[in-house]
This record gives structure tokens, sequence and C-alpha cells, in this order.
């Protein structure tokens, strides 16, 4: 991809690859809050319990068509938020997983009142 770099097919592969990494995450997310590899379980049940909320809040940005990548360390829009950056096809399968992740995330004690809207997908 170095040829890449500076070209519409450049920036085109790279928020692919943005996206389909930031769905692998939330998939991965919800395997480790299922099963925490052995000896790790409380150090993985407080890290999503403390990070869930940005986490989600980071979920809702992205739905709404927010770049990925571009949010602030608490999930906050910054002036270098693209709006409408995201592809379609990305807000569908995050909207299909959103939920799946708000379940898991709430079970480890996240904060998601907030979020209760993403489960409506």
């Amino acid at each position: 991809y170095d040829k890449q770099i500076g070209t519409s097919e450049g920036e085109k592969n790279s928020l692919s690859y943005n996206e389909n990494t930031f769905l692998l995450n939330c998939k991965t997310i919800m395997y480790l809050i299922r099963k925490p590899p052995k000896d790790f379980e409380d150090l993985v049940k407080e890290h999503f319990r403390r990070r869930g909320y940005y986490i989600l809040k980071a979920c809702d940005a992205y739905m709404k068509g927010y770049l990925i990548g571009s949010l602030s360390r608490d999930a906050s829009v910054t002036d270098k938020s693209e709006a409408n950056a995201t592809s379609v096809g990305f807000k569908l399968m995050l909207a299909k997983i959103v939920p799946k992740l708000i379940t898991a995330l709430s079970e480890v004690g996240a904060d998601f009142q907030e979020f209760q809207h993403l489960q409506q997908s």
C-alpha cells in the first residue's frame, strides 16, 4: 500500500481497512468478555467495565458517519473529525454488532444507559 499513499485509491483502501479493523475489534471485545484468558478474568472485566462507555461512544459516532480514528481519547468529536466519512456497509454491519456489544459490556458493569437508542437496530 506504500505506493498508494496520497492517492484516492489509497484513501479508499485505508478507509475500508479501518472499518474492517474496527468491526473485528468489536467482535474481539465480545469474545474476550465471554472467554477471557485464564488468570486474566478480573483484568478483562475491569478494563471493559471502565472503557465500555467510551467504546460505545465511539460506535455511536462512527454510526453517525464520523471518520474512524478521528475521535479524541474519550471518543469525543474533534476538529479533525469528518462527518459522513464511513461507508453504508460499515454502518449496517456495526448496527448489527452494537446491540450484542452493549449486552456484553453491560454484563461487566459498563455504563451503557446513554446508548440504549443503539439497541433499536
